[in-house]
């Protein structure tokens, strides 16, 4: 089976979040288990088509069809190239690599068609359940992107049972064309760095000393000081202003017994404002920003954390419940969206939407120690829950069944309501950027 893979939403770095690193493990998952069934020529963008060749096996490819932009006018420019020259290009290379089938890990439709069977991973409803928490730009572009996929794909992987449900609800997608892969991916965290986990942390079995003091170096000795860890980019819904206000009562109620704050996540403008946030409010030399850090680094964290916090309002999954589980931490969060169908029994909830309460919940946690165990044990029981291999095989199954020819092609492909559509985007687009050019412009004379 040949499949072509659209990577083109893919970003540099950390800027995807953890699913980008999630899709990556599953996509090597694949080629581990079913390498001998499989071959991949996957579609990249030019600034992770490095990156994408890490993935490439003896029959796979890779292809550059999207040259991205980072200047004001980038977004709508990469839209327009996505939607003719990058789409002719597929065109042209699905008939040379006679492909079987489109995976859109990333959940983008651009290349979709009525001829070639498709599977989306849709990883959440941000744009419809948590719309203020994006621009009105990404809102219609995440819309248009649902809108043809609910007219081209065969089958929606989901990430948790909520999103699966979310997508019933919001798109009146078939409950048999949704089929749910969890992302259990903290393994390769511990064989980062060569660490098992044992007792109530993980402790180190194989990694190099100089390693571990360069890694520690980072974050200036936090493994000699308890501390709360959030990993986590620094979007609105991630919850982070309400935690910094958390976290001051915090500091005022637990005194000289209160835990450091550590932050990771990439460093955008939104994560600049938090830290001037985290000034005003006369935290900050108890609040380390690190930015994106390397799985090394992440995992001696983690290693050296005392407890995850994780106040996030929406999550499709929450892959750093299993991650904190996979090292013995004690998890505090939410009971937002798919958050409670991962951590089950094994965390203290708090509402998060309320500083006050979430203060308590951070103070409970520095003062209980019998809490903190009996979490870090509730969490290594639900983390047996989720069996990597086993979604591997489920995704596998799924996609050898929508490659196989045996699907209902009978379905109607509104190719003129979905060109509308783009048309409608592209216009509001263009006046965004032509309104905001002249601001600018006006504000530079004045």
């Amino acid at each position: 089976m040949k499949i072509a893979v659209d990577l083109t939403p893919m970003l540099p770095g950390g800027e995807n979040g953890g699913v980008k690193f999630a899709i990556l493990e599953l996509l090597r998952g694949l080629k581990s288990n079913f390498g001998d069934r499989v071959t991949f020529l996957f579609l990249s963008a030019n600034d992770t088509a490095e990156e994408t060749r890490s993935l490439l096996g003896a029959d796979d490819a890779v292809v550059c069809i999207l040259r991205r932009r980072r200047d004001p006018w980038g977004r709508v420019i990469q839209a327009v190239e996505l939607a003719t020259r990058a789409r002719l290009a597929v065109r042209r290379l699905k008939r040379r690599h006679q492909i079987d089938l489109l995976y859109c890990p990333f959940g983008g439709a651009s290349f979709a068609s009525a001829n070639t069977p498709t599977v989306a991973l849709v990883t959440d409803l941000l744009h419809r359940d948590f719309p203020f928490s994006l621009s009105a730009q990404d809102q219609e572009w995440r819309e248009l992107n649902f809108r043809k996929l609910a007219s081209y794909a065969d089958y929606y992987q989901v990430i948790s049972e909520f999103t699966g449900q979310r997508l019933q609800s919001l798109y009146k997608i078939p409950a048999q064309q949704i089929f749910r892969t969890y992302l259990p991916i903290q393994r390769r965290l511990l064989s980062s760095i060569g660490i098992l986990p044992v007792g109530k942390v993980a402790q180190a079995s194989s990694l190099q000393s100089h390693n571990r003091l360069e890694a520690c170096a980072t974050f200036s000795s936090l493994d000699a000081k308890p501390f709360f860890f959030y990993p986590a980019n620094f979007w609105a819904h991630k919850n982070h202003e309400l935690l910094l206000i958390a976290y001051q009562l915090y500091l005022a109620g637990a005194g000289d017994r209160a835990w450091d704050l550590v932050l990771t996540g990439h460093r955008d403008e939104r994560a600049r404002y938090l830290q001037r946030v985290a000034q005003d409010l006369d935290i900050l030399p108890r609040v380390q920003f690190l930015g994106h850090v390397p799985e090394a680094t992440l995992a001696d964290l983690y290693s050296t954390a005392s407890c995850l916090v994780f106040p996030s309002l929406y999550e499709g999954f929450g892959i750093p419940i299993l991650e904190a589980m996979s090292f013995g931490l004690p998890i505090v969060c939410s009971r937002e969206a798919s958050i409670p169908e991962i951590a089950g029994s094994a965390a203290l909830y708090a509402d998060t939407r309320n500083p006050l309460k979430l203060a308590a919940a951070l103070q409970r946690m520095t003062e209980d120690e019998n809490l903190r165990n009996s979490l870090a044990e509730l969490g290594r029981i639900q983390m047996s829950k989720f069996d990597f291999s086993a979604e591997v095989a489920r995704l596998a199954d799924t996609l050898f069944a929508a490659a196989s020819g045996n699907l209902d092609r009978t379905k109607r492909y509104p190719v003129l309501q979905n060109l509308v559509s783009e048309g409608t985007y592209f216009g509001r687009a263009l006046a965004r950027q032509a309104v905001e050019a002249v601001v600018k412009l006006g504000s530079l004379t004045k």
